[in-house]
């Protein structure tokens, strides 16, 4: 089966290179070990090669400079321009902020699989005042498959299309983080994408400046993206700069010792899809402090602390309850059992034997 992804992202993307570039790649080698020829179309970005890594043809499209936002506005334009020159037996779409759908099924007779890494128009919506989610309203339904990664991105694709055939494939965690071992606890940890929207950093910073004082535990944010800047503006701004330390981006070795030193991991979110990044630090044994979004309902209270949406004053409580060991302690002991349930190897299986199904629908049809 010859297999496309259109994916925004790219692992060696430096102006991003987040979760859903990780799962195309994780999933993608795993297909094409199944004897698959997989392809992934990205956007450009300074640096870029077209390469072959682990069996996968890295194509890139659209413009390459250092501004992220132009970057993926350009993506956008230019994939209508390259969806009808491709030969693949099926194509599968990420979707793509801040439209999340590209309209793929429009441009060629290839089938086309939604899915959904980035289904919060609305969201998008409201920070910027566009009515992006009136595009993904309109552009869901003409899609006729899907692979949502939880039952609530399955419940917003069947009313906006209730004709649409899917399977839910959550997402999957490397077997080196469960790995890692618990050193002595030297800090709180913000892990992700510097993305102050959606990644809730401001609600995190202004709910720990509440309680900063009590808790023994400074807060590291390890990470990069768009809103650095804004992101140490606000530090300052909060006289947390005794308190707070960004540390950029980690990898391989120096992502193992930070996880390995810290208490538990702070996950803001405003709004998330499942996200790689959580499986992630479970695995490695550290619970959440989140917002009860309807999109973390996959996630167990046995391994998190939720407090009501955006209210700081309640997460700032959970700061500071999460410091207690007779609370963090039964979660951590937790999470690397609840992660377990999540491996690349089941995901990959679970997409390839729907992308078979999909096709077997097409037949049906000629």
């Amino acid at each position: 089966m010859k297999i496309t992804y259109l994916d925004f992202d790219d692992i060696n993307n430096p102006l991003l290179g987040a979760g859903q570039a990780r799962a195309t790649f994780e999933v993608a080698s795993r297909l094409v070990k199944l004897g698959h020829q997989v392809s992934v179309i990205s956007s450009k970005y300074p640096g870029y090669k077209d390469r072959i890594e682990a069996g996968i043809v890295y194509k890139h499209i659209g413009a390459g400079t250092k501004f992220l936002k132009f970057n993926n506005a350009i993506y956008i334009l230019t994939v209508p321009f390259v969806v009808p020159a491709l030969t693949s037996d099926i194509i599968i779409e990420c979707f793509t902020a801040p439209i999340s759908t590209l309209f793929s099924p429009l441009f060629t007779k290839i089938p086309v699989v939604a899915l959904p890494s980035m289904f919060n128009a609305q969201e998008f919506s409201n920070k910027y005042h566009l009515p992006f989610y009136l595009i993904e309203r309109l552009g869901i339904r003409f899609y006729k498959y899907a692979l949502p990664y939880s039952e609530t991105d399955s419940a917003k694709i069947k009313k906006l299309n209730p004709y649409i055939k899917f399977k839910i494939v959550g997402q999957g965690v490397g077997e080196e983080f469960f790995r890692i071992p618990h050193r002595q606890s030297k800090h709180i940890l913000f892990f992700g994408r510097l993305d102050i929207w959606q990644k809730g950093i401001d609600l995190l910073l202004e709910a720990y400046a509440k309680v900063a004082d009590k808790i023994n535990y400074p807060l590291v944010i390890a990470g990069h993206g768009p809103d650095e800047n804004k992101v140490k503006a606000l530090i300052t701004k909060l006289g947390l700069e005794d308190k707070v330390k960004l540390i950029g981006p980690v990898y391989g070795e120096q992502k193992a010792k930070v996880f390995s030193e810290s208490l538990f991991v702070a996950f803001p979110s405003r709004h998330d899809e499942m996200c790689l990044a959580t499986l992630e630090v479970l695995a490695a044994g550290l619970p959440l402090a989140c917002f009860d979004l309807p999109e973390s309902k996959w996630i167990s209270p046995k391994v998190a602390l939720k407090s009501p949406m955006y209210d700081t004053t309640h997460y700032a409580q959970a700061l500071l309850n999460a410091c207690g060991s007779t609370v963090i302690a039964p979660l951590r002991q937790n999470a690397r059992s609840f992660a377990k349930q999540f491996n690349w190897d089941t995901v990959a299986t679970q997409f390839d034997l729907f992308l078979k199904q999909v096709l077997r629908y097409e037949t049906k049809k000629q």
